[in-house]
């Protein structure tokens, strides 16, 4: 496996970069963070884990500094199909995908700049895919959905290796008082899950958005606060439809959280985005508090009103003494419409993520961490209809919630479910461990396929695999594999007829690799 080639030039250059001093900007998912967090299990920090984003870090001021990042580069091997989760730019294709994220952070008094470019390529490489059959629609696009469960969600990135530079995790802001005031492209996380946040994560490329935040949690005798409002614009990919009319989309989102001073390790929180058409001329600062104006409870076509929506709850709870977290996150994307809605149909429009980490410290000075997570996104058999709301598609807007191709919220998509184990030996300066997860695709629109439902027709991956990494100074290697069973991908099975076909089962292996020098 080789990088490309212009990727490995930049990261001999930033190697050679010894005259500045070179910080480790924690991003989003990164070894780094999970790290941190395992430790935050055993000593509890002020780090608010359920609104996360690499700036929120900084809260310096009052001097002047001016820092390189550490150079990562990180990417994918897959052999058979694409596969990978919450890697924001990189599209983790088929063969090798590599991306080089490399800045500069600079401060000067209360203005702060994070100036963090990311480099991506991928070789994409071809597969058996089913082309989008939808009127208007690209070949590359997902061939489930349109009308009013539509998404912009490509399955492949054309027929040729893809580059792109991006401003990847890039800021700008100001303080004000206990106030951060900016701008932003960098991707954030919303909600205490490890793997799949509904609302906000890293499984797409970060939105450019206006920001107003709480520098830090603020502190009342009451319990500590954190908040974070945005407005930004959200891009359709290269591979979705030939109407350049409905390209332009606004996002407009709040999330908050608590920390009560009788019990400071429980954290509560609440989250909701709006997004809508931005029809061309219309103005990015009118939807600016949208998330805060426009409710919807309208159940079927809501086109006439332009805007779909998400929201959601969640909670953290560590126990430090045990070394153990338990989180979860519960979501719609309708409110109920009354007291008896709710009683009668709690599930209709549903999503939730439950999970929990222990981390056990050894005699040697390690820990023995443990992890699960489940999250399931499917409406129930009897809600599935003409006017199903499937999660992060849309009735009003037919890109969907996503940015560029990805779901913005949940790495499995719509319509998904999974189950993730994990079990890791972590010393200060080396880790190995192993992981399994189920997933389930696609399951809203398995009752609308052509042939009927059986056992053998679901889209299902089951996959199993080591991790390891290893820490000498500031440097640092991660990689993961894993091997896995796609069944039924795309689900081949059932329209090719009633039975079981082999041939529309993938044995896919993923590599995934992570050096920051």
């Amino acid at each position: 496996m080789r990088l490309n080639t212009t990727l490995c030039a930049l990261l001999v250059a930033a190697s050679a970069a010894r005259s500045a001093r070179a910080q480790r900007a924690r991003l989003i998912g990164s070894p780094d963070e999970d790290r941190a967090r395992v430790s935050s299990l055993l000593r509890p920090d002020s780090s608010d884990w359920t609104i996360r984003s690499p700036s929120a870090r900084d809260t310096s001021s009052g001097r002047w500094t001016f820092a390189l990042t550490r150079p990562v580069v990180d990417g994918f091997n897959n052999t058979q199909i694409p596969f990978g989760l919450n890697t924001g730019t990189l599209w983790a294709g088929r063969g090798t995908s590599e991306r080089l994220t490399w800045g500069v952070l600079a401060s000067v008094g209360r203005f702060h700049l994070s100036l963090v470019p990311e480099i991506a390529h991928t070789a994409n490489l071809g597969f058996a895919l089913l082309p989008d059959t939808f009127p208007g629609r690209s070949d590359y696009g997902s061939p489930f959905y349109s009308g009013l469960r539509s998404i912009d969600l490509p399955v492949r990135l054309g027929a040729r290796p893809t580059t792109r530079v991006a401003p990847g995790q890039s800021a700008a802001w100001v303080n004000a008082g206990v106030l951060d005031v900016g701008v932003s492209t960098e991707n954030q996380w919303w909600g205490p899950a490890v793997q799949n946040a509904l609302i906000m994560s890293n499984n797409a490329e970060g939105i450019p958005s206006a920001f107003v935040r709480t520098r830090a949690p603020i502190q009342t005798p009451i319990g500590t606060f954190n908040a974070k409002a945005i407005v930004g614009e959200l891009t359709e990919s290269l591979y979705f439809d030939d109407n350049a009319s409905n390209d332009h989309r606004s996002i407009s989102g709040i999330v908050a959280s608590y920390s009560p001073t009788v019990e400071p390790n429980v954290t509560l929180g609440l989250a909701r985005v709006v997004y809508a058409n931005l029809p061309s001329g219309a103005r990015l600062v009118g939807h600016a508090v949208d998330a805060l104006t426009q409710w919807s409870t309208v159940r079927g076509d809501s086109s006439a009103h332009g805007v779909d929506q998400l929201y959601s709850l969640f909670g953290r709870w560590v126990f430090p003494s045990s070394g153990l977290e338990i989180y979860g996150e519960w979501a719609r994307m309708l409110p109920p419409v009354s007291v008896r809605d709710w009683l009668v149909a709690p599930q209709y429009s549903l999503g939730y993520t439950i999970g929990m980490q222990a981390a056990h410290p050894l005699s040697n000075g390690a820990v023995l961490r443990f992890q699960t997570e489940f999250t399931n996104l499917e409406q129930t058999a009897a809600t599935v209809g003409a006017d199903t709301l499937t999660f992060y598609t849309s009735r009003a807007v037919p890109q969907g919630y996503t940015q560029r191709g990805k779901s913005i919220g949940a790495a499995i998509g719509p319509g998904g479910s999974s189950q993730m184990l994990g079990l890791d030996y972590m010393p200060s300066r080396w880790a190995i461990g192993a992981f399994a997860e189920r997933i389930r695709w696609n399951e809203d629109v398995y009752y609308s396929q052509p042939t009927g439902v059986a056992f053998f027709a679901h889209d299902v991956a089951v996959l199993a695999g080591l991790r390891g990494s290893y820490r000498r100074g500031r440097s640092e290697v991660h990689l993961e594999y894993s091997t896995s069973q796609r069944l039924d991908f795309e689900f081949q099975n059932v329209r090719g007829g009633f039975g079981e076909q082999r041939a529309n089962d993938f044995h896919n292996r993923a590599l995934r690799f992570w050096i920051a020098p």
